[in-house]
C-alpha cells in the first residue's frame, strides 16, 4: 500500500508549524522513552508534558496500585494489598525492583505478567492504568519516586521517612501540592484513635497552654547490632542494578552488605532519626495539634555500643515551636528504656501509652477542682498498617485529607532533618518558615546537608557557610 504523505512543514501556515514541532517534538520523546528511562528523557517528558495524568476516581471505582520496592517492607505492603483487595476496593496490578530477586518473589505473589514486574519504575509510571504507587525503597530514593509519581498523575503511599534530606522534602511537597495528588506518610501509629482524641482535648484547650511533649522509641538487640541483616548469596551485580540503587548516594564498587544492612551508613539513611523517631513525631505533632515548624532544633547522638556504622546508636532530641512547646525525644538501639509518651499544658498532662489504643488527661493539681480527669480508649490494635492504607484509598475516592497528609509528613521532616545537621555538626539550628533557610545561633545562612556533603561521625563534620 503507497503511503500518503503528509504536508511538508514548509507548506503549513506558521501557527500550524508551530504546533507541529511541538508535536514532532513530543512523539521523539515518547519513542525515545519506549528504547530506553534515562533521567534526563523524563525531565524532558515532564517539561513538555507527555507524562501521564491520571484517571479521575468515583466513589466506587476499584484503585489499580503498583507497589515500587518490594524488599521486606514492600512485601509487607504487597501482602496487605493482596489480602485485602475486596475490602480497600483495590487491585494490586505492579510492581517493581532493582534485585530481581525482590521482583520475582512479589509477581509471584500476585501472579503479575513479566510486563508488570519491571526494574525501572518509571515504566509502571507511564502506565495509564495505575491509580496510586506505595513506596517502599531505600530512603535515598523516596522523595524522587514519589515526585516523579505525582508528575505521572498517580496518589502516592510513601514509608516514611518522607525524605532523605531536608530539600527533598520541599520538592515532594511542592509537587504534591502543585499536582493535586493523594499523599500518606506511612507510619501506621496515625491511625491511632488515641492520638486524635488528644489532639481534640487540646484543640478544646482541655490541658491549657502546651509546654512541653516526650516521647521515644527505644529497643535492645543483645548482639549490639540493629540493623545488621544477612547477606543473600544470590545478589550479585548481574542481577540487582546497583548502580540504579544507589541513585544520587555517592557512587562505590557493588557491596551486599550495604545493599542489605543500609540502615547503618548516612548515604542511604539518618539511622534511628528517620527510621524510628519517625514514628515519635508523627503522632505527637498530631495529637498536639501542632500546626508550624520549629523555631530551633538541637540534637545529640553517642555510638559508644554499636562501633560497626556509621549512624549513631543513642540520640537525643530537643525542639521547640513556635507556640512555645518543646519536644524532648529520645531514640536508642542499645537500651529499650525510653520516655513514655505524653503532652504536658499548664492545667494539665495527656497520657499516651504505647502499647494500647488509649489516652487519659490528669489534671495538675493547681487546677484540680477546676478540670476532671478524662480517660479514652479505642478497641482497634494501635499501630495498624492497614488501617492506614485504607484511609490513603478512602480519600483518594472520597476526597478528604488523609491521617499522614503531606502538610504534617513535612513538619515531621524538617524537624528530624534539622536533627540529623545538629546531631552530626554539634550545633543548635535555626528555622524559617518564610525562606526555608537553616541558621546558626550567630544568625548565618547555613547549607542544609545533601548527597554532596561529606560523610563524618556526629560532631566532626565541617559545615558550609552560604
Amino acid at each position: 500500500m503507497r503511503e500518503i504523505p503528509g504536508p511538508a512543514i514548509r507548506d503549513l501556515p506558521k501557527r500550524d508549524r508551530r504546533g507541529f514541532v511541538r508535536t514532532s517534538a513530543a512523539a521523539a520523546v515518547v519513542a525515545a522513552s519506549t528504547r530506553a528511562f534515562s533521567r534526563t528523557t523524563w525531565a524532558a517528558r515532564k517539561t513538555i508534558g507527555t507524562l501521564p495524568k491520571g484517571r479521575v476516581l468515583g466513589a466506587n471505582d476499584r484503585i489499580n496500585v503498583a507497589y515500587i520496592g518490594v524488599g521486606k517492607q514492600g512485601r509487607t505492603h504487597v501482602k496487605i494489598g493482596k489480602d485485602n483487595a475486596t475490602a480497600f476496593n483495590i487491585q494490586p496490578v505492579a510492581v517493581s525492583d532493582v534485585y530481581d530477586k525482590h521482583l520475582h518473589m512479589a509477581q509471584k505473589e500476585l501472579g503479575l505478567s513479566d510486563a508488570m514486574s519491571v526494574r525501572d519504575y518509571r515504566r509502571l509510571l507511564d502506565r495509564h492504568d495505575i491509580d496510586a504507587v506505595v513506596v517502599a525503597t531505600v530512603d535515598n530514593w523516596h522523595a524522587d519516586v514519589a515526585i516523579d509519581a505525582m508528575d505521572a498523575g498517580k496518589h502516592v503511599y510513601g514509608e516514611k521517612p518522607m525524605a532523605r534530606y531536608l530539600e527533598e522534602g520541599f520538592r515532594l511537597y511542592d509537587t504534591c501540592k502543585r499536582t493535586g495528588r493523594v499523599f500518606q506518610i506511612g507510619s501506621q501509629y496515625l491511625m491511632d484513635e488515641k492520638v486524635h482524641k488528644a489532639a481534640e482535648w487540646i484543640r478544646d484547650g482541655r490541658i491549657g497552654p502546651l509546654v512541653w511533649a516526650q516521647g521515644g522509641y527505644c529497643r535492645n538487640n543483645k548482639n549490639n547490632s540493629e540493623w545488621t541483616f544477612p547477606i543473600d548469596a544470590d545478589a550479585t551485580p548481574e542481577n540487582l542494578d546497583w548502580k540504579t540503587w544507589l541513585g544520587k548516594a555517592p557512587k562505590i564498587p557493588f557491596s551486599p552488605e550495604r545493599y542489605f544492612s543500609w540502615h547503618k551508613y548516612y548515604a542511604y539513611n539518618s539511622g534511628i532519626l528517620g527510621n524510628l523517631l519517625s514514628h515519635t513525631f508523627l503522632p505527637l505533632l498530631l495529637a498536639s495539634a501542632e500546626t508550624g515548624f520549629p523555631k530551633r532544633v538541637t540534637c545529640t547522638g553517642t555510638r559508644a555500643v554499636s562501633t560497626d556504622r556509621e549512624i549513631t546508636d543513642t540520640t537525643h532530641v530537643l525542639a521547640e515551636m513556635p507556640s512555645g512547646l518543646t519536644f524532648c525525644i529520645v531514640g536508642s538501639t542499645v537500651n529499650e528504656q525510653g520516655f513514655a509518651p505524653m503532652i504536658r499544658g499548664q492545667k494539665g498532662t495527656i497520657y499516651l501509652p504505647l502499647s494500647d489504643n488509649k489516652t487519659s488527661m490528669a489534671p495538675e493539681r493547681p487546677y484540680a477542682e477546676e478540670i476532671d480527669a478524662i480517660e479514652f480508649s479505642d478497641p482497634h490494635t494501635p499501630g495498624s498498617v492497614s488501617r492506614l492504607e485504607k484511609d490513603f484509598y478512602d480519600c483518594i475516592r472520597g476526597g478528604g485529607r488523609t491521617k499522614g497528609h503531606i502538610e504534617l509528613a513535612l513538619q515531621a521532616h524538617v524537624i528530624l532533618s534539622l536533627a540529623e545537621m545538629s546531631e552530626r555538626t554539634g550545633r543548635t539550628l535555626h528555622y524559617d518558615p518564610k525562606t526555608r533557610a537553616v541558621r546558626d545561633a550567630d544568625g548565618r545562612k547555613l547549607a542544609p546537608l545533601d548527597y554532596k556533603s561529606k560523610i563524618a561521625a556526629p560532631a566532626m563534620l565541617p559545615l558550609k557557610k552560604i
